[in-house]
């Protein structure tokens, strides 16, 4: 079967390749000048390589620890002490073991347990699908009491949504508390977090080399113009250089993406996909010569602040360099996706340097920002009634992408967790409800 994947990132390529590994007969099609998309590297004039976005492998990832195991690359990935934090007016409040929790002074000692209890409870519930129509402000106002919500959860939640998650369901949170216990390991519940040595954009370069051996197509600065429809059923791409047929077409794509490459198709398809909301992402990146601060990552809740999170890890080939990631998500309309780089930067440091008071621009030998618009799906009430189907209405025809992972958070894990679904779906021709697992 000859298959077309539109969206060479980190999903796209790994059905790629399960496919090519089934026998298929594959063609990747992606716009960009290379592969890996959010998953990506930014490569600097002295041949120094960092992610484009920071991506973390939890010691439980056990299908990305596989896939890396299937690729060779299960000595690359590394994994050490993550310390986190909190800055709260402009103070750092370490939150790295259980001694650090029962000390935090942002909230009282009733509150604490309250938290407490509210993280217990997350980890030990099955029954997710009631959380799926309770807004998350409420569930956990319930939970944890208004201050503890005032305090801790409110910032977190506007710094991740860009203060606009009314509509947010509770299942996020429970899929957020689920996953981070994860980083947690042992009695003390000291933090572990994994890379792998070269990036995520070494992940993506052995899948593609895996493609091209066995056969497979990739096509990159191939931008598409349309998916063609015919009589219910699709298989004609159309780039805005030539026509490609398929047997089947795989959109590994964000759905308002996806929706504006099928203008033929039925309105009320057209609208269920366009209710889909996303995250955009600013995301500024620093190389610097001298370590930032000991956190794995520090949690912000001054509402002032451009960033919502500092990420700090080493470099993971040149020991003398430190990367720091200074992410904001942005709703769809925000303003400061057409902001220039220049100001980007001065906006950022001028609040870094608040925080990190002996922070020196000297220190720093490469700065970049990324920008990304659809980064990450909004997992609104009722999600389950919304999300977009793999099997499209159109025979031939298939949508993939991380709106489609819920109630998991949109995670490297998830994505190859779901590719492998979507590699089923393809190759058998018909949905299939069941979890599989990378072969």
């Amino acid at each position: 079967m000859r298959v077309g994947i539109i969206g060479g990132g980190l999903m796209g390529t790994t059905i790629a390749w399960l496919l090519t590994q089934a026998g298929h007969q594959v063609t990747i099609i992606e716009q960009g000048n290379d592969l890996g998309g959010l998953n990506g590297d930014l490569d600097f004039e002295d041949g120094l390589t960092v992610a484009r976005y920071q991506h973390a492998i939890l010691p439980t990832d056990q299908a990305v620890q596989d896939l890396c195991a299937r690729l060779g690359l299960q000595d690359d990935l590394i994994f050490q002490n993550a310390r986190t934090g909190f800055v709260h007016e402009r103070q750092i409040y370490p939150m790295t073991n259980i001694r650090d929790f029962l000390v935090f002074p942002l909230i009282n000692l009733r509150d604490r347990f309250r938290l407490g209890n509210t993280i217990i409870q997350a980890r030990n519930r099955k029954d997710w699908l009631v959380l799926d129509s309770i807004p998350v402000r409420q569930w956990l106002v319930n939970m944890c009491g208004q201050s503890a919500f005032e305090q801790i959860w409110r910032p977190l939640l506007e710094a991740k949504f860009d203060g606009v998650y009314d509509q947010v369901a509770a299942t996020y949170v429970w899929a957020w508390l689920n996953r981070m216990s994860g980083i947690r390991q042992g009695p003390t519940m000291q933090g572990t977090i994994g890379y792998l040595r070269g990036g995520h954009g070494s992940l993506i370069q052995k899948l593609a080399e895996a493609i091209t051996d066995a056969g497979g197509q990739i096509l990159l600065n191939t931008r598409v113009r349309e998916i063609e429809l015919v009589n219910g059923h699709a298989g004609r791409v159309r780039t805005f250089d030539t026509t490609l047929d398929f047997d089947a077409v795989v959109a590994a794509i964000a759905t308002p993406t996806f929706s504006r490459l099928i203008p033929s198709a039925e309105s009320s398809y057209l609208r269920r996909l366009e209710s889909s909301t996303y995250l955009g992402l600013i995301c500024p990146v620093m190389v610097l010569n001298h370590p930032l601060s000991p956190y794995w990552t520090l949690n912000l809740t001054d509402a002032e602040s451009p960033f919502s999170t500092v990420i700090s890890t080493p470099h993971p080939v040149n020991p003398n360099y430190h990367v720091v990631y200074l992410p904001r998500y942005t709703a769809p309309d925000n303003d400061w996706m057409g902001v220039s780089d220049d100001e980007i930067r001065e906006a950022w440091l001028a609040h870094l340097k608040l925080i990190f008071p002996a922070f020196n621009e000297s220190w720093i030998e490469h700065f970049a920002v990324s920008r990304s618009r659809y980064v990450e799906p909004i997992f609104n009430i009722h999600m389950l009634e919304t999300m977009p189907a793999v099997q499209t209405p159109y025979a031939g025809l298939y949508l993939a992408n991380t709106a489609q992972v819920y109630p998991d958070l949109p995670t490297s894990e998830s994505a190859i967790v779901h590719a492998g679904r979507v590699a089923q779906i393809v190759r058998q021709g018909k949905p299939v409800s069941e979890r599989v697992t990378v072969p």
